[in-house]
């Protein structure tokens, strides 16, 4: 047993909950509008911003894709750092993973169908969720997974999702849960030379593990999705250059939906190795990342 000097003890205490209420409380947003700005100023190279949950802007030259946007204020603990009708004029293809609300945001979609001509990646599920938008066909790609497609210069190559649920189980009580796993997708994006793979919403699979040559990795380090365990396990089999965690700290979290709202990203970096370590980047919302 080492020996303790109890009368320092009050002070480390006092130091560790300090630090720990920092790191737990939200951090300030950014100014309004400058994600807007950096995003017009952006035009040689490859950047990335996240913008809450598993939602990221991509800028390659003038090229501006993003993956499922939340740009909506409801449940947020921040307002998101751009809105959808800000974005609208600079957007040219919206990718979607899968159709539950955090990907495939009704209201989000809603607003760059009307204020923009981006191209909507859809999977099958995701296209009862915006039936209503009257959004033109010529605008809309239907993926499916294991089926590659060329889109404004990228080239795109599905993956199946398969979506998780509560205590690491697989999600199977949602009706035509069979169909939404057959449709549903993570992508591998080819662009400027780099290739990108934002899994979606899944459980870890054999398709993730046989992926080659990814430079940069998107990892969900929640219950419902990899945790810690699978997201170490993809990572040290990719051995990606730049690994951004996401699916955290973005929503007002409760303890029933914890499962999908909490997420582990400074539990997971401290799991990687050294070098790892250097390569993960947790971005706060609204951060932009250049990628060389």
């Amino acid at each position: 047993m080492r020996n303790v000097d109890f009368a320092r003890q009050p002070a480390r205490l006092l130091l560790i909950a300090m630090m720990t209420a920092a790191l737990a409380a939200p951090q300030a947003a950014r100014p309004d509008h400058a994600v807007l700005d950096e995003i017009r100023a952006h035009h040689s190279g490859i950047a990335v911003w996240w913008v809450g949950n598993a939602g990221w802007l991509i800028k390659s030259g003038d090229l501006l894709i993003s993956t499922d946007l939340d740009l909506s204020r409801d449940e947020k603990i921040q307002a998101p750092p751009i809105t959808a009708r800000e974005l609208a004029g600079e957007l040219d293809i919206a990718f979607v993973s899968h159709h539950h609300g955090d990907h495939c945001n009704v209201p989000t979609i809603k607003d760059l169908a009307r204020a923009s001509r981006c191209t909507f990646v859809l999977p099958r599920p995701c296209l009862k969720e915006v039936g209503e938008l009257g959004i033109a066909k010529e605008r809309v790609i239907v993926p499916e997974p294991l089926e590659p497609f060329d889109v404004k210069r990228i080239h795109v190559e599905p993956v199946h999702a398969i979506h998780g649920n509560q205590e690491f189980t697989v999600l199977t009580r949602e009706p035509d849960f069979v169909e939404k796993i057959a449709h549903n997708c993570g992508y591998v994006l080819n662009i400027a030379g780099k290739r990108f793979f934002h899994p979606g919403d899944s459980v870890l699979t054999e398709e993730h593990l046989a992926l080659k040559n990814i430079d940069v990795l998107f990892v969900s380090p929640t219950v419902h999705n990899m945790y810690m365990d699978r997201s170490m396990i993809l990572i040290n089999r990719l051995q990606p250059a730049y690994i951004f965690p996401q699916h955290f700290g973005t929503y007002k979290e409760t303890e029933q939906q914890a499962f999908w709202m909490h997420g582990y990203p400074d539990e997971l970096k401290l799991r990687l190795s050294q070098e790892l370590q250097k390569r993960y980047h947790k971005l706060s919302l609204g951060g932009k990342f250049e990628i060389r």
